[in-house]
């Protein structure tokens, strides 16, 4: 076969069609009659026979079990004789002859102020969690990295750092890369790791959750494999998620598949935890209200501003911030036909100058050692906003709230609200291709599971419930003319109901990411009551909780945020007041009259 072809999801479509040149076949899931990858190989390989089928050659370190399963069941339907080979040595690597060395950075302890628990009471819950399961491995980075209350720097935008762990009811083995540099010659981080005390930690039933043994990253395959063959291992817990490389060093009758409670765990966030994420979102907001009103003065005041100069700006302003630590993403700062590319990243050659001619979508974050992971998005004009301008600012914008105040039972998953999010848009025949809304880490990930708000099934999905943090993020994209998008991070609460059907709590969402909203985009005439009581009220606490810290620091920007969040009243309530202010005493006496006449009162 000599054809190539990408899939990819309505994020990047734009940017696929910009940035594949013809060598390429792009497939957009999800839109009516895109095959599938594997139905695609089905009918573009040359059929084998069952002495010599044809292969499709992957990584197994690389393709989790469920989607390798995915391949095989599609292939054995078809009785086309195509099996999967795993290739043992990644063909990427072997052309790639100028990769980069992989980072090995220090490790930082999180502070228990921010994460609530010592590690080895977390080992302690994720034991009770396993049930009959003798042992289980933790192949994702971010749940190794809030195991331990540790946090890294080998990924970029990410505060991970490469290792494997696997749990025992007798034992924790942590498999990390030089372990000398890292562990051993830090002091704070082998204290942290209780190494000097693993001889009496491991000795008792008492105390072996505080029992850990480091080992070599390099030799974890091979050691998983010696590990699970133990005659006392009878059950080995993987996640579904987890390389196919993982899980063909287990016995296939010891394997049980299946989502690891860790990740549930991560994403419900106790009470300090809770307290770090909205810190280091109020850290975040002055930062962003700084750079905001910032840009406005630059722009208006004929700067040159473009938006790479724009994010390092940004930049700037939280790395004055006593908590930041690295951005969450590489911020997406895009004017006018780039912020239809819905994960712009400006180049040098896509780079320009933001005007007063159309809009400017930012969408950017913050890691912040406070524990907390920032993720939010405005939508500005800096002059004077067309009428589409505003419809879709308005609807996107209308979108975000109902979202927010939604009140649902308790085993709601993100898909059952989704709805909200888009109506406003639907009822104008627009919408939107990417999820509403997706989950954050403390000082993690900032896409973290296993719960999301988007439309449809996704395997894996948890229900929402106290403590899970997620975006809010409708959106709307004109291609080769502008986008819209409108971010907030909110928290799931428990709702105040006057009822109880079936005994079932019922939640709400409380917002944690206080910036203001553009006034200027927005048709106020399109709002409910409660929608516009919910944009005052937003306003308010951007006032209360943001401001005093913000007016400390930078008075300008102080003031701009209060002239942004000015409250508004509803203008058809308005009007009639106004009526009723300049009508005079004999009239509103006449017009009583003639009501009371009409049996009206």
């Amino acid at each position: 076969m000599d054809k190539a072809a990408i899939w990819t999801d309505g994020r990047y479509f734009l940017q696929a069609e910009q940035q594949l040149d013809c060598n390429w076949i792009l497939m957009k899931s999800g839109v009516s009659g895109t095959p599938s990858s594997s139905e695609w190989l089905i009918e573009e390989l040359t059929s084998g026979t069952a002495e010599n089928p044809s292969k499709v050659a992957f990584d197994p370190t690389l393709l989790s079990l469920s989607s390798h399963d995915s391949y095989v069941n599609a292939f054995e339907a078809s009785d086309e004789h195509i099996v999967m080979f795993p290739h043992q040595e990644n063909l990427i690597d072997i052309v790639w002859t100028d990769q980069p060395e992989c980072t090995n950075e220090p490790l930082m302890i999180m502070e228990k102020r921010w994460t609530g628990q010592d590690w080895w009471d977390k080992i302690t819950e994720v034991r009770t969690e396993m049930g009959d399961a003798d042992m289980m491995v933790l192949h994702a980075l971010d749940d190794t990295a809030w195991l331990f209350n540790l946090r890294g720097a080998d990924i970029p935008y990410n505060p991970v750092f490469f290792a494997y762990t696997i749990i025992r009811k007798d034992k924790s083995i942590l498999y990390i890369k030089n372990q000398d540099k890292l562990v051993d010659d830090v002091e704070e981080i082998n204290d942290h790791l209780l190494q000097d005390d693993q001889a009496t930690e491991c000795a008792s039933e008492t105390t072996n959750h505080r029992c850990l043994e480091i080992r070599d990253y390099t030799i974890f395959l091979d050691d998983l494999n010696n590990e699970a063959s133990d005659a006392a291992i009878e059950k080995v817990w993987i996640s579904n998620s987890a390389s196919y490389g993982i899980y063909e060093n287990v016995n296939e009758t010891k394997q049980y598949s299946a989502a690891v409670p860790i990740q549930v765990m991560k994403a419900v966030k106790n009470e300090e935890e809770i307290a770090g994420m909205k810190e280091g979102n109020v850290q975040d907001a002055i930062a962003k209200i700084e750079f905001l009103h910032w840009i406005e003065e630059a722009v208006k005041n004929g700067e040159e501003v473009t938006e790479l100069s724009g994010a390092d700006k940004l930049f700037a302003f939280r790395a004055q911030q006593p908590d930041f630590v690295m951005p969450s993403f590489g911020s997406i700062s895009a004017f006018g036909p780039n912020g239809a590319v819905i994960h712009y990243t400006s180049t040098n050659e896509t780079n320009v100058r933001i005007t007063k001619d159309s809009m400017y979508l930012l969408d950017s974050g913050g890691q912040y050692k406070c524990g907390t992971t920032t993720d939010t998005t405005r939508t500005m004009h800096f002059g004077v906003p067309e009428e589409k301008h505003k419809q879709a600012y308005t609807r996107v914008l209308l979108g975000a709230i109902d979202l927010s105040l939604s009140v649902f039972p308790e085993g709601t998953y993100g898909r059952d609200i989704d709805v909200h999010a888009r109506q406003h848009l639907w009822n104008h025949g627009w919408n939107y291709r990417h999820g509403t809304g997706h989950g954050l880490g403390a000082m993690l990930n900032v896409h973290e599971g296993p719960h999301r708000i988007s439309i449809g099934y996704s395997p894996g999905q948890a229900p929402l419930e106290y403590g899970m943090f997620s975006s809010d993020e409708p959106g709307y994209y004109e291609d080769n003319d502008f986008g819209v998008r409108l971010e907030t991070v909110f928290m799931v609460v428990e709702a105040d109901t006057e009822n109880n059907f079936g005994g079932d709590t019922y939640f709400t969402f409380e917002e944690v990411a206080f910036v203001p909203f553009d006034p200027k985009l927005i048709i106020y005439e399109m709002f409910e009551d409660r929608e516009l009581e919910w944009l005052n009220d937003y306003h308010q606490k951007v006032r209360t909780i943001v401001g005093p810290r913000l007016k400390e620091k930078n008075q300008d920007a102080y003031d701009w945020m209060i002239r942004q969040t000015e409250p508004v009243a509803h203008p058809l309530t308005a009007a009639a007041d106004s009526v009723i202010r300049n009508m005079s005493l004999l009239s509103i006496v006449t017009l009583v009259s003639i009501l009371t006449n009409m049996n009206f009162m």
